[in-house]
Order: structure tokens, then sequence, then C-alpha cells
């Protein structure tokens, strides 16, 4: 493993920031630690990165205890959400930074400062200022200025939070294919489901300062741990006790052989190639359930209609008991 917590405690006055953290993070893997504002993930990322210490607990990076290591000294690229930029600077100038300040030879400096300005796109604005460049060129210059100094371990606090959706998309796409050209341990904080399950190898959902659960995108959004794992990773509704997603609920117009609880539709609202329908059922529940356009039209759903609700064979599912509050 590449970065191994353990037993990780840190307050802020009242307010319980991390709570016993156990997790190990992979080598050369591009792991997502995915939560809720305010749940723990940046903490954990800037104790990680020695920005911020812990009250108890331990730190292991590449086999070295970094618990009471400075930041400084544990190898690890750190880039913020707002770039923290050296506005005075050119692009060359900023990415260059990390290695001035180790003395690196200016040949191997000019030489590395290319590499990665290729790297990242940004060759033809070498010698541009940071505020001649788009958020997202800024982004990738911050990224390419981090991974200078060839760190063990790239550490990304909410990289894309500042964007709009349109260059977000993009640049997630682009740090997938960066990392694998690159391979450097990668950990990157985001309350962005689809940015987790999109991009990354290995998630780490985090909530109220624990650990929820760890495991690959399919494994979380297949078999999730718990109600808040399941919710927190896409729409969830209700059906007979289970807590399910509503694209995983057979809808028929007649009812099956084996059953299904009956209800009635009480709306319908297209959303391109989506049907969205509520169902009032019998037991009381209201039920979201998504179909395609083409499987409402063959059924002649309507509001006012009786349906059959059965979950799908498959289906990720939660006993509804154990829902909290």
């Amino acid at each position: 493993m590449s970065i191994e917590v353990s037993g990780l405690n840190k307050t802020f006055g009242d307010f319980v920031a991390l709570d016993d953290v156990n997790v190990s993070l992979p080598k050369g893997q591009l792991t997502a630690l995915l939560g809720p504002s305010g749940g723990g993930k940046s903490t954990l990322l800037r104790i990680i990165a020695g920005l911020e210490k812990a009250d108890s607990g331990s730190v292991t990076i590449e086999g070295v205890d970094a618990t009471d290591l400075p930041a400084q000294k544990r190898n690890v690229g750190f880039v913020f959400q707002h770039y923290a930029v050296f506005k005075h600077m050119t692009v060359a100038k900023n990415v260059a930074f990390g290695l001035e300040i180790r003395k690196r030879p200016k040949d191997e400096i000019e030489r590395r400062v290319a590499e990665l300005l290729e790297l990242v796109h940004l060759s033809q604005f070498a010698h541009r200022l940071p505020s001649q460049l788009s958020g997202g060129q800024r982004q990738r210059m911050a990224l390419a200025r981090a991974l200078a100094v060839e760190p063990s371990v790239l550490l990304l606090d909410e990289p894309f939070g500042a964007l709009d959706a349109k260059v977000r998309k993009e640049l997630r796409d682009w740090l997938r294919r960066l990392h694998d050209d690159v391979h450097v341990t990668t950990v990157f904080v985001t309350h962005d489901q689809e940015e987790a399950l999109e991009v990354a190898d290995e998630i780490v959902v985090v909530d109220q300062g624990r650990v929820e659960q760890v495991g690959t995108p399919d494994q979380l959004y297949d078999e999730p741990a718990n109600d808040f794992v399941m919710s927190f990773l896409g729409d969830v509704t209700h059906l007979g006790g289970l807590t399910l997603r509503p694209h995983d609920i057979e809808l028929d117009a007649t009812p099956r052989l084996a059953g299904g609880v009956e209800g009635t539709i009480a709306r319908l609202v297209r959303i391109g190639f989506e049907v969205r329908v509520t169902v009032h059922t019998v037991d009381g529940d209201e039920v979201s359930v998504v179909v395609t356009r083409a499987h409402a039209r063959s059924l002649g759903l309507a509001e006012g209609r009786t349906v059959w609700l059965t979950p799908a064979a498959g289906a990720a599912v939660v006993p509804r008991m154990v829902l909290a509050g």
C-alpha cells in the first residue's frame, strides 16, 4: 500500500472531524475521498499532506512513518481548489518553482518544465501569466507544478470544484488520462458522485468523520454497505420494506404470477428518453420508478392507471429498517 492511515482522530473544539479512521490507499491507483460537505474528507487529505496534525493516530507514506514529518518532507504534491498560483510569475515559472527551491540544475529544470507543459497541453502558454489563462488551464498548470518535483503521492482537494460543469467534465476526463500516463498514486477529494464513479479506481466514502465503505465504483454502486452509501451514490426510492434505485424496479400493467406490489400512477414526467413515474402503492408508499419512453408507450402508461411493481433481478437493495434518520 502507498498510504496507510491508522486510528486517526481529529476534533475542532466540540466538532468531531475524524473518528477513528483506518484506511489503506493502494499504490499507483486513483482514489476518491467522497462524501458530503463537512464529512471529514478534506481534513483527512490535509492530515495525509501534513497541513493538519491529527489528535491521535498515524500516517505511513510509501513505508515511511510520516505522522510527525512536516509537509515539505513527505514528498507529496498538493493541488488546491483555487489553484494557489503565483500571479506575478509566468506559467513556466510557476511550474519550475518547486524545482528551483530545491536547487536543481537549470538545464534539468528547463527540460522538466517543457515535459510537463507538453503533458498538460500548455506548451504554447509557457510565457503567459496565470490571469491570461482560463480556469481549466490554470488548474492544469497547478497539476503540472505539483508533479514537477516527482512526488510519491499527488493529493487534490476538490480540484475542479470552482469550475463550471462543462469544464469539470473535460478536466476529469483529462485527469484520468493523465493518471494512466504518469501512474503516480493520486488521492482526490470530491462531493460529486458522478466524478468519483467516472474517474476513480477506488472510492472511500466518508461521512461524519467515519469511513462508511471502501471499494471500486462498481462495488459501491451494486453492493452498498448501508443506506447512506446507497443514497449518496444515486437516487433511491422505497418499495415494500426495501430501499432500491428507481431504475431497478420492474413496472407492469398486469400482475405477475410471482406477485408484485399494486399501485396507482400519480404522476408521469418525461425527460428526454426517460419517463419518471410516481406510483402510490396500496401499502402506502410513494415509489419513484424510471422507465424508458419506449417502455412507457408499450404499456400505455397514464396517470390514474393501476400498475404492479417488483424489484428487478440483481437489483442493489438495502433493508429499509437500516435507514438513518
